[in-house]
């Protein structure tokens, strides 16, 4: 009796090992119900039953990892698949085949032109602020640059006085409330206007969404005109104010006192119309020089392709000129297909 129950034991062990072995496999195989004659019944069963087919575990490999052939069955909705059988499909069958060929980098034309139309959008189409800064940089250091080698005062004012004592006190003494600046025509009523200018083509040549926009009325060149404007309205604050400003390097406001040109009051030339001016004016001056750009330079261009005589031109857009020698192109250089020179 005991060696019958320990046979019974041993069988029981055996075909629950088998039926776990076959569920991994997925292979069907009956699991008879556990009672006395189960090992005369798994006995009984010949190796040739067509219904049950045989299990070696010695053999047997578990599905650890996708297979190729249940990937592509799963792929394959007319090959039928067994009830318990595993769909296991490897992640990278269903992405795009990886031999696909690498995007092509894009030229600045072309970039300017998906940005613009909003076929591209994100990084590539933001502002190139380290390019831009470093160019309004060049520009202010050109300007500070002129003042000191034509301004005996500046160069005085530069050489004798304290630079942080000198410039705070510059600061506190503008005349904010007050419009004029008692300056010359030439210096509020031209020069202002194109230094404006010329920090709005440096924004520009700078900007994928409004670079080589020659005066089209759309929403991309406005935009791009009234942000330019934010920006040069900060260039222009740091100017006459800033740490390299004509009140720090040129001490300008520093000294009141009475002149010719002033009458019935002190001036120490300074007032607020600067930070007013330059924005807009410089403005007005820009959009003058995309008028000359869209309706007269295509006829020159059209005649002569010679650079001599095309930076010979300098006079008819000198703001957009100038901001090209900021970044080390020729004077006559554009961004946008109006001459093949480059």
């Amino acid at each position: 009796m005991q060696a019958t129950l320990q046979s019974c034991c041993v069988s029981q062990l055996r075909l629950t090992a088998s039926c776990l072995a076959a569920l991994c496999v997925c292979l069907p195989l009956p699991c008879a119900a556990a009672g006395p004659n189960l090992h005369a019944e798994i006995a009984s069963q010949s190796p040739s039953d067509s219904g049950t087919p045989s299990l070696d575990l010695a053999t047997a490999s578990l599905p650890d990892a996708p297979q190729p052939q249940l990937a592509e069955a799963q792929a394959r909705p007319d090959l039928p698949l067994a009830p318990s059988s595993f769909r296991l499909v490897n992640a990278e069958s269903a992405v795009s085949p990886v031999d696909a060929a690498p995007a092509t980098k894009l030229t600045t034309a072309e970039l300017d032109d998906a940005c613009q139309t909003g076929k591209l959008r994100g990084k590539p189409c933001k502002l190139d602020w380290l390019p831009m800064l470093w160019q309004a940089f060049e520009a202010t250091a050109v300007e500070n640059a002129g003042n000191i080698a034509y301004d005996s005062d500046t160069r005085n004012a530069l050489t004798h006085n304290p630079y942080f004592a000198t410039w705070f006190k510059c600061v506190h003494q503008y005349r904010y409330r007050q419009w004029s600046d008692d300056t010359p025509f030439v210096v509020h009523g031209i020069g202002h206007p194109m230094q404006g200018a010329s920090v709005y083509s440096i924004y520009a040549q700078n900007d994928p969404k409004s670079r080589g926009l020659i005066f089209v009325n759309n929403g991309n060149y406005w935009r791009g005109k009234f942000k330019a404007m934010a920006f040069v309205t900060l260039f222009e604050i740091q100017w006459k104010i800033g740490p390299a400003s004509e009140a720090s390097i040129g001490n300008s406001g520093l000294n009141t006192y009475y002149s010719p040109s002033v009458i019935g009051r002190t001036t120490n030339e300074t007032g607020f119309q600067d930070f007013v001016i330059t924005p807009v004016y410089g403005l007005g001056w820009n959009i003058a020089e995309d008028l000359i750009d869209r309706y007269v330079m295509p006829h020159i261009w059209k005649r002569t392709h010679n650079r001599l005589i095309l930076t010979a031109l300098l006079p008819l857009t000198p703001c957009r000129d100038g901001a090209n020698i900021l970044r080390y192109k020729p004077f006559y250089y554009r961004d946008y297909p109006i001459t093949p020179l480059r």
